[in-house]
Parts: structure tokens; C-alpha cells; sequence
């Protein structure tokens, strides 16, 4: 065993000084020694920075699996300043920082002192959590001029693209262009008289695929989806950035054979439309959604409850601004009676699917808000009928006293249970609002008529 022992080092010995001598005559893998690399590195994204006289836009997405992104504008200066402005909020006035280029983990682009980016990652009363962004960068690749960097916090779902303006002044045109992208912003939002219900469409030669965006306006992010009876569910993900002609979403999305990134606004519509040979993917609002569940059914089984909405209780978000809107029809039909100010203090429905003899009913308390009085009064309806899953509800009358003479004055109301087209109802699990949380189930009743009214209250016994 010792003889084989030795003569293994031996044979290890020689092939090594084999390989030794293979390499003085051959070439070495690099020309330069790692510093003059690094050095290279660096000093061709400082050249690049600095090669824009009039900056560049970027759009930056922290978090593409849970947040959407925001556009920069910056220009970058030989003295390690960098002026920006962003569409973050409405500051958007441009603000002067340090940045260096220098190297970490690789060649890096960090923002050294506070100026809008650093905004993605602060924390407010609206977002808790921030955006989980950072203020330094890796860089990844320049392809023809646009620079890509990978967020050091989030490599794998995060990116900030910078391409060249093309400005000819880039201190006004920038702050024009941010705020021009929160407009965008705001497009996307629906208002008193649009329709609640937000679709993606995909129209291609296999027909046309409608799903639910389901898009949340505090992290700018949709999650498209369609659940079908069976059960299947077909969803995407993806963040929402806004520029100042429409919008951008990462990741991209793949939908049959072609993929949607840039969407452009379309006033006439008011809709974000994206068009890839020949097809066409677009961010809309219709009249109904995507898929009605079956949620409605689940009230006949419910017994005698109501349905309750109270402003007291705290706002949620999917209670629709055109509701809103059509309370505050109620508070200036009073005003323009010459009752002075009053106000919905709350409103119950009542279902009833087997009697008619007023079991379904509106309760509607009415606050004077001179001397702060509470008023009743109660509204009859035939009992509830469910057809093609939606919820019809035929109004009938007021009862006598209060509600005879308050019926012409909360109308809207009114009309709005007695939508000639029906209800559509969602179970939206327990109760949340702004002040509380509560067991009780709670749910969305949406106009089909007037689909910018929808209201979210809970249900009591």
C-alpha cells in the first residue's frame, strides 16, 4: 500500500508541471488584471450617464410579483450631481442629488443623498410597507444606448430601465411629462359615472377572452382573472407603471402566442390598448364583469338578516365613488327643497324570497344635521327574485307618514335596488373598513343599470 501511495503523488506531480508548461506558451484568459477591469466597467456606465445631455426617462418596478412601478426622469452630471423628478406623487418638482458609480458585488449605480427614488422605499399612512425599493443598482447591460439595472433587494422581480429623453429642454419638459403620468394615473380609476367593473380583453383570431382586472390602486398592481363554472381559474400578474401616453406592465404578458407590454391611453374609450400583430389586449370598463359568480344564491339561504351600510363604520374602497355620488344626489335634493342639510345616515336592505307583503324592504335613517335628528323611514319592495344570477328587487311604495314625504327626496336610492337590469351581489368575506373589523359576512351590491354605483356594507340577524 506504501509503494502505490507514492507513486500516485509521483504521477500527481508530473501532471501538473505538464500542465505548468502548457501555460507559459499559451495566452492568458484576459488582457487586463481584474482592477483594470473593474475599472473599464465603471468608466463605461459613467460615460454612458453623462452621454445624455438631456437625461433619461426611466421606469422603475420594485417588486414586479407585488408592486407596479413608477417613471423617473433623470440627468446625470460630471460632478456626481443628478437632477430628477418623478411621477411618485404630485412633488414633482425637480430635485438635485448625489450618485456614484463605483463598484459592490459588481459595477454599481448608487443615489448617495435623498431625492425622489429614495421615495419607493419610505413607508406612509397609505402604504405601510413602502415599495421595497433601494437606492443602489447593478449594472446589467447596455443595449444601444437603454441601460438596464437590477435592484440589489429584489434581482429576480426588479428592474429600472433608463432609455435617453430625447428632450430639447430637459427641466421643463420632465416635470410636464411626470405629471403628465399621473393623469394617466387617475385614468385608470373610475369615476361617478363609469362603470365599476374594470375587464383586461384580449381580442385575437381564437375570439375574444374577457377577465376581471381586479386592480389594486395602492400597490398598482392587477391580478386579470376569470373562474369559470367548473371551477378552473385562468389569473396573470403583474404591475402597472404610468407614462405620459399610457401605461407599461411588467412581467409582460403572454397571453396565445404574443406579448403585451405598452399599452396606449385611448380618451375616446377611456381605455389602455395594446396592439401586437394584429391582435389587441385592453384595459377597459363595462358594464358587466368578466364572470358573475353564484355568490347571490348564497342569500336565500341566509334566513331572515339584512344588509347594512353605515358610514360611522368606516370607508372601503369598494364602495364606488358614484355611490357616493348618488348620497350626495340626496343631501342636495333636501338643500334644493329648502330643507336645509341632511344626510344618509345609514340604509338596510331586507330580502325576503317567499313573502310580498313588504318582508323585502329599504330602511333608510335620515339625519338633519341642524339639530342633529334622526329620521326613519321604510320602503316596500316585492319579494326577491334571482334570475341569470343576479338579484331583482321591483319596488312597490313607501309606508305611510315619513317615508311618503321623504320618497321623491331619496329616489336615487331608491332606484338604484330597483335596477331594471338587476343586482349583482359578491361575498367579500368578513367585514373590513377603514375603523373596523368585524366578523360579520360582508358583500357588494353593484347596479347592473348604473354600474358606477356600488356599495359594500355587511349583513346582520
Amino acid at each position: 500500500m506504501k509503494k502505490i501511495y507514492i507513486n500516485y503523488w509521483f504521477i500527481c506531480l508530473v501532471f501538473l508541471s505538464f500542465l505548468s508548461c502548457n501555460n507559459d506558451d499559451g495566452e492568458t484568459l484576459f488582457s487586463e488584471t481584474p482592477a483594470e477591469r473593474i475599472a473599464q466597467r465603471n468608466s463605461e456606465l459613467q460615460n454612458l450617464l453623462l452621454s445624455q445631455e438631456q437625461g433619461y426617462k426611466g421606469v422603475y418596478f420594485t417588486k414586479n410579483d407585488e408592486f407596479g412601478g413608477f417613471t423617473f426622469y433623470m440627468k446625470f452630471n460630471a460632478d456626481g450631481t443628478v437632477q430628477m423628478t418623478s411621477d411618485f406623487d404630485s412633488e414633482t418638482d425637480i430635485i438635485s442629488s448625489s450618485y456614484e458609480v463605483r463598484l459592490g458585488t459588481t459595477t454599481e449605480l448608487v443615489f448617495t443623498t435623498r431625492n425622489h427614488i429614495q421615495k419607493v422605499s419610505e413607508t406612509s399612512a397609505s402604504n405601510t410597507d413602502g415599495f421595497r425599493g433601494t437606492s443602489v443598482f447593478q449594472y446589467f447591460s447596455n443595449d444601444n444606448g437603454v441601460i438596464t439595472f437590477r435592484d440589489i433587494r429584489n434581482r429576480d422581480t426588479a428592474s429600472l430601465v433608463l432609455e435617453p429623453t430625447g428632450f430639447s429642454n430637459f427641466i421643463s419638459e420632465s416635470v410636464v411629462k411626470s405629471e403628465a403620468s399621473l393623469v394617466q394615473r387617475q385614468n385608470l380609476l373610475p369615476t361617478p359615472t363609469s362603470s365599476v367593473f374594470q375587464l383586461l380583453r384580449i381580442e385575437n383570431g381564437n375570439g375574444i377572452s374577457n377577465f376581471n382586472l381586479n386592480y389594486n390602486t395602492e400597490d398598482l398592481f392587477a391580478s386579470p382573472r376569470i373562474t369559470l363554472d367548473d371551477g378552473s381559474v385562468t389569473e396573470f400578474n403583474f404591475g402597472i407603471a404610468f407614462t405620459e401616453e399610457g401605461l407599461v406592465i411588467s412581467p409582460a404578458l403572454d397571453f396565445e402566442g404574443e406579448t403585451y407590454t405598452s399599452f396606449i391611453y385611448d380618451a375616446v374609450t377611456s381605455s389602455y390598448v395594446s396592439t401586437v400583430n394584429g391582435t389587441t389586449a385592453t384595459i377597459l370598463f363595462d358594464n358587466e364583469p368578466a364572470f358573475i359568480s353564484r355568490d347571490i344564491e348564497s342569500l336565500a339561504q341566509l334566513g331572515p338578516t339584512g344588509f347594512l351600510y353605515r358610514p360611522r363604520l368606516g370607508s372601503n374602497s369598494l364602495t364606488s365613488v358614484g355611490h357616493d355620488a348618488m348620497l350626495q344626489e340626496i343631501s342636495d335634493n333636501f338643500a334644493a327643497a329648502g330643507l336645509g342639510a341632511w344626510s344618509v345616515n345609514e340604509y338596510q336592505l331586507s330580502i325576503d324570497f317567499e313573502s310580498d307583503n313588504c318582508d323585502t324592504f329599504v330602511f333608510i335613517q335620515l339625519l338633519r344635521e341642524a339639530d342633529n335628528a334622526a329620521f326613519n323611514s321604510f320602503f316596500c319592495f316585492e319579494k326577491g327574485v334571482i334570475t341569470d344570477r343576479k338579484l331583482f328587487l321591483n319596488y312597490t311604495g313607501p309606508t305611510p307618514g315619513n317615508s311618503t314625504f321623504f320618497e321623491p327626496l331619496v329616489m336615487p336610492l331608491l332606484d338604484f335596488f330597483n335596477s331594471s337590469q338587476g343586482l349583482i351581489y359578491t361575498s367579500e368575506g368578513g367585514f373590513s373598513s377603514t375603523l373596523f373589523n368585524f366578523t360579520n359576512s360582508a358583500g357588494t351590491f353593484t347596479s347592473v343599470e348604473n354600474p358606477a354605483i356600488r356599495v359594500y356594507g355587511l349583513w346582520f340577524g
